[in-house]
């Protein structure tokens, strides 16, 4: 087994005690997450296969927690919760998507991992990776509808998947600005910067923010609101731009502060191997349009593809290491 650790990562650790101790408390856990996720698929299933639903339109919300689009969405729908097939975004595309062919859909996406599918997935894939916010580091949900409509008025007769990166972080809104100030919160850095090193990307990753004490709880979870708030306002002005069966759903939930057993130390975003009722309870918010789209399957339109750098670039902005 190859030790996971390299000597900087161990430097960093000992400079920043309260860290390492996350980091012990996740591996002595391992053994119990284990145990728990054999028992979460025994209670609730494997979760749902999305592309044999009944849909012209899904639109995906990255990390959207069940709860908090129950209380905020305003879009007039039928509203139920279902369990995904992942609880982090490769594995809900791996189950979903992954060996099949759809040749009927187009997939509109801001999620670098969508790189691995193979390019006959799809009809086409249409990632806005292109649109990249640098200064923040992710895909702002009005580039990806703009693309979605302009995709939907290319492929008229083809379903469409709409991905967005949001709630997902880094965040948006006004109390996301304010930390970014305060703290120096940056989208493409995990962790340099807490030290003081002097990185090209410098900045503080927000979890690393949050456990060290710099960002509170309340900040955190405000600042995830407001990003499903202005991800759900591009959504509606999307459905209400293409004609359709809607279907708004998410990839995974995410961790906001919430105590793991059988250690009490809050946990964050969506780790790995870990299978609980906020990582896979997503929302499947159904819109009923006046008009169903005629649906033709053809072969698939080459796919333009950014540059494998480039990708991991991406992926390490959202925080996935590579």
């Amino acid at each position: 087994m190859t030790f996971p650790y390299s000597i900087d990562d161990l430097k960093f650790g000992f400079k920043n005690p309260r860290l390492m101790l996350w980091e012990i408390h996740r591996i002595l856990s391992s053994p119990f997450h284990k145990r728990h996720n054999e028992q979460f698929f025994e209670e609730n299933g494997e979760g749902i296969d999305v592309m044999e639903r009944d849909w012209d339109n899904l639109i995906i919300l990255d990390a959207c927690r069940y709860g908090f689009f129950e209380e905020q969405n305003n879009i007039d729908g039928s509203l139920e919760p279902v369990i995904s097939k992942g609880g982090h975004s490769w594995e809900f595309m791996k189950s979903n998507f992954e060996g099949s062919q759809f040749h009927d859909t187009v997939y509109v996406t801001a999620n670098p991992h969508a790189r691995k599918l193979h390019s006959d997935t799809f009809y086409s894939i249409k990632t806005v990776l292109d649109q990249w916010d640098s200064e923040i580091g992710t895909v702002r949900p009005k580039e990806v509808v703009d693309a979605a409509i302009e995709a939907n008025n290319e492929f008229p007769e083809k379903r469409l998947i709409v991905h967005f990166m949001q709630p997902h972080r880094p965040y948006l809104g006004p109390t996301a600005d304010q930390l970014r100030e305060r703290v120096n919160l940056r989208g493409y850095d995990r962790d340099r910067g807490l030290d003081g090193q002097d990185y090209e990307r410098t900045g503080v990753h927000m979890w690393r923010a949050v456990k060290s004490g710099k960002v509170s709880l309340s900040e955190l979870r405000q600042a995830y609101s407001e990003t499903l708030d202005i991800v759900l306002g591009e959504a509606d002005r999307l459905i209400n731009s293409i004609d359709g069966r809607s279907v708004i759903t998410a990839d995974h939930g995410e961790l906001l502060g919430e105590r793991l057993h059988p250690f009490t130390v809050r946990q964050f975003s969506h780790p790995h191997g870990i299978q609980m009722r906020e990582l896979q309870t997503v929302p499947w918010h159904i819109i009923e349009g006046d008009i169903r789209r005629k649906i033709s399957n053809d072969d698939p339109v080459k796919t333009e593809r950014l540059g494998q750098e480039t990708i991991n670039d991406r992926l390490e902005a959202l925080g996935y290491k590579i």
